[in-house]
This record gives C-alpha cells, structure tokens and sequence, in this order.
C-alpha cells in the first residue's frame, strides 16, 4: 500500500496537501493524482525534493488517459513521452482526440490563441502579461520548444523558468539570454552550459553571479570588462 492509497481526499484540498505536506509522504502516486488537478506547476521541483522520479510520474499520467495527460506541465512532454502518448493514442478511437490534444499545446497556437483586445489588453498591463506568457509556458509541451520560444518566455516571463527547461533541451544561447536578463539565474544553468561568454554576461548583470561562475574563469573575468556573444 502507498501513500496514495492511504490519503483520500478531494481535489480542492489535494493541491493544499501535497504543498505542505512533509515530501517523504509523496510518493509517484500521489503526484499523479496532483497532475490532475492541472495545478501542478511545481512538479519537477517536489519531485527532486522528494526523491520521486519525475518520469515515473509522467508515465503514471500519461498511461491513465488523454485527459489526464492534458494537465501534466509541458516541461514533462520531452521527445520520449511524446512517443509514449503517441503510440497509446494516436491511432484508432482515440486519433481525433490525441490530434486536438496535441494542437492545444503548440507553442505557435498558444502564442497565436489571442484576440485582438487581449492582446491590446496584454501589451498596457505588465502583471497580466507575465501571467499570460507563464501558462503558455507550462501548457506548452517541451518537443515543440525550440530556442526562439523559450527567449520569448525568459523576456516575458522570468529568466527563472530555465530551471524547469528539461537540461537537454537548454542551449547555451537560451542561457545566455537568461543571465543577460537577471544574472543570478546563472545558478540555474548546468554546469556545461557555464561557459566563459555565459558568465561574464551573468557577473556584468549582478556581480553576486559570480558565487556560481566555475572557480577556472573567476580570475579571468575579474580582468575582462566584456566580450561579445554570437
């Protein structure tokens, strides 16, 4: 028996439980239930803290149906659950449904899904803008991410989302975008993506970056004042 199985409550309490309960309670069970509460933004990060694996989570949603897998953060949605849902569904009675699905988180609709007066709307309320640009951002599935959208939602959004980017899908120009916008985020990047271009811009951006820049380019960039990235 698990975790899961013990602890039976609603869904409008579920969020409230799995945010303040102690993390040795979670387990892949309930974290599965959690996704189906489409609250579930901060999956990756309760599963590192808990020590439940983030793709055992996945799978668990992914197999229970198409609904479910509708709520899971796009972040989970990497080429390889792609194919899992792909081969559950996109054939016989469930084809129509996989294809809207799988429309409905595209970042080129998502993006495109505006109306005119939302977007006037968007452009004069920062607040609401930011809050627009983060649900594309966690309603989009990682396959479809590519460089160009996700500088969009670190301008839009926060340079922090990079620490929910799947790391094989982080580039070093994504990362640099995002220490260009708040240099602390540096913290953030993987430490192959750490390169001298990267850190320099993160420590010319706040100068605290420099607690994460790797100890072979410290000297370095204390004696250099710029260099450019291409």
């Amino acid at each position: 028996m698990t975790n899961s199985d013990v602890i039976d409550t609603g869904e409008s309490d579920l969020v409230s439980l799995v945010r303040n309960t102690p993390t040795s309670i979670l387990d892949a069970g309930l974290l599965a239930r959690y996704v189906r509460t489409g609250q579930a933004f901060d999956l990756s990060e309760l599963c590192r803290k808990s020590g439940v694996s983030l793709k055992q989570v996945t799978h668990l949603v992914v197999a229970s149906g198409l609904d479910d897998m509708d709520k899971l953060p796009g972040y989970t949605v990497t080429q390889d659950i792609y194919e899992l849902a792909r081969h559950l569904y996109a054939i016989g009675e469930t084809r129509r449904d996989w294809n809207k699905v799988r429309t409905r988180h595209k970042t080129n609709y998502l993006e495109g899904h505006v109306s005119r007066e939302d977007l006037k709307r968007l452009h004069t309320d920062p607040a609401t803008s930011k809050r627009h640009n983060a649900a594309i951002f966690f309603k989009a599935w990682a396959v479809f991410w590519n460089d160009d959208f996700l500088k969009r939602m670190i301008e839009r959004v926060d340079s922090r989302i990079i620490e929910s980017v799947p790391e094989e899908l982080l580039t070093e120009k994504t990362c640099f975008a995002a220490v260009a916008k708040s240099g602390i985020a540096l913290r953030y990047v993987p430490e192959r993506l750490r390169s001298l271009p990267v850190c320099i811009r993160a420590v010319e951006n706040d100068p605290a970056a420099m607690a994460f820049t790797p100890a072979r380019f410290r000297e370095q960039i204390r004696h250099l004042k710029h260099i450019e990235f291409d």
